[in-house]
């Protein structure tokens, strides 16, 4: 029997450091990312972004109608908490992968890939008496002498980014481009986001499919290139692949012979793209779009 617990702890031993080799260093990025996001909050420091994280967000675009790609950077974690200092920051893109020697990515009309600036810190009156009074112009005294609230507000920078051609003519249709913003002070966070772009061919209007892949799910990006809103059905084998959505939302969903999920019906405005998250029972596996099958609707009627 101690000779049978001794092989047991060897194999877990051995398991345990083939799980680390393959992810540790992501494991510890994000342990790292997560310890200094909640030192910085424990100073009042909160600089965040819709479109980017501490680890890099995936931003996907299947779409993409060659115009400017905008993103933006705030100053609160929701409408109640909000930094009360101001916050210096530099943000730069780029191009990734052989592309980028043929294409520049520029930001904020500037013919340029960086850029600086603050995001102010600023306070307003509010009035949430239901009195009806207008007090957006009161100063600091005036508003608290009134009996209204002299508040934070959240601080929030639009930007963008152009993609170019270096040599004029020059014909490409995907792009992947990564920003990344750095506050430089009074404290140092980044803040990283990749877009992954897919030019639109207007005279090839459509619903597509695209999934892409992580370590331990996937993400079904559904695209549509019309410009009105389409009702759009998916079926996949729920054996393989289990949904991540909330059902409430979705208007009609469809169940296998063991009460799993395997279909759904959703509506996509023109000219956008909307995602869910598939989780798969064989980790050893890779899934593609392949897997999915697509039907476009007239409506989300159960009936149609």
């Amino acid at each position: 029997m101690r000779r049978y617990k001794k092989k047991l702890l060897l194999l877990v031993i051995i398991i345990g450091g083939i799980f680390l080799a393959f992810n540790g260093i992501s494991m510890a990025k994000y342990i790292s990312s997560t310890v200094k996001d909640y030192y910085l909050k424990s100073r009042g420091f909160y600089f965040n972004s819709d479109h980017l994280g501490s680890v890099t967000t995936q931003n996907v675009d299947n779409l993409w109608d060659g115009e400017s790609v905008e993103f933006n950077i705030r100053n609160n974690l929701n409408q109640e908490v909000i930094s009360t200092y101001d916050i210096g920051y530099e943000v730069s893109c780029t191009v990734k992968g052989e592309l980028s020697e043929y294409v520049a990515c520029y930001l904020n009309g500037k013919g340029t890939n960086e850029d600086e600036g603050v995001l102010s810190s600023f306070q307003t009156c509010i009035n949430n008496t239901g009195d009806g009074v207008d007090v957006s112009l009161l100063n600091k005294t005036e508003c608290e002498l009134g009996g209204y609230k002299w508040v934070y507000q959240i601080a929030k920078k639009d930007m963008y980014f152009d993609i170019v051609a270096l040599d004029e003519g020059y014909e490409f249709s995907d792009v992947e481009v990564n920003v990344t913003v750095t506050s430089t002070y009074p404290y140092k966070k980044t803040l990283s986001g990749d877009f992954i772009l897919h030019k639109r061919n207007i005279e090839e209007e459509k619903v597509t499919l695209d999934y892409k892949n992580y370590s331990n799910y996937g993400r079904l990006i559904i695209s549509n290139s019309y410009p009105e809103t389409k009702c759009v059905g998916i079926y996949w084998d729920a054996r393989e692949l289990v949904i991540d959505a909330d059902m409430e939302k979705i208007p009609y969903y469809g169940t296998d012979e063991d009460g799993f999920v395997d279909e759904i019906r959703v509506e996509i405005d023109g000219k956008k793209s909307i995602s869910y998250i598939f989780y798969k029972k064989d980790f050893a596996k890779t899934h593609n779009a392949e897997d999915f099958v697509i039907w476009e609707s007239e409506g989300c009627d159960i009936n149609d």
